[in-house]
């Protein structure tokens, strides 16, 4: 055999044990449960400034279908685990405000209870979970509202690429069984 060959047989059996060290973890079995946790917290200075670090611990979770979603706020406020669709994700500032204006904050608001759809006032919201489909987080537009250093678990149904925010922080957001949002 030439040296080329010889060459070549070495690359390509250095290229075949990469792809396998590459697809070995890619075809594990995704975990059935995964916990999201909701960290960070707020700092207002007045008429000075006012900055928020909330945020989701993960910014993709990998979970089997039918698999849960353990939803653990660890802040002093209220968040929602939203799914929306990925054009819905905010990218820029503008895009959270769109998402109060005219996008899915504002609609989730009112369908949990926390604005009332008549006067525009905010109260406290009624209906803790908003569930769009079937039984479990699916689609766009099913949520859930996560007290103040409480914890829910929410069942994902869906095997396809589901995108999330927090209705109430927008620029709280992240992906379930996709690439993260960016």
């Amino acid at each position: 055999m030439s040296r080329r060959k010889h060459a070549r047989a070495g690359i390509v059996a250095v290229v075949a044990v990469i792809a396998a060290a590459i697809a070995i973890p890619a075809l594990a079995a995704a975990p059935t449960r995964v916990t999201q946790k909701m960290v960070g917290a707020g700092k207002f200075v007045p008429n000075r400034s006012i900055s928020d670090t909330m945020h989701f611990k993960k910014d993709r979770l990998v979970v089997a279908k039918g698999g849960k979603v353990a939803l653990v706020n660890t802040t002093d406020a209220p968040h929602t685990f939203s799914l929306v669709t990925k054009r819905q994700v905010p990218r820029k500032l503008a895009g959270v405000d769109a998402c109060f204006e005219k996008g899915p904050c504002g609609k989730l608001a009112v369908e949990h209870g926390a604005v009332n759809p008549d006067t525009g006032e905010e109260q406290e919201p009624t209906v803790p979970l908003v569930n769009k489909g079937k039984a479990g987080f699916n689609q766009p537009g099913d949520s859930i509202i996560i007290p103040p250093h409480a914890k829910r678990s929410v069942g994902v149904t869906s095997g396809q690429s589901l995108y999330y925010i927090c209705a109430i922080h927008p620029w709280m957001l992240g992906a379930i069984n996709a690439p993260a949002p960016r």
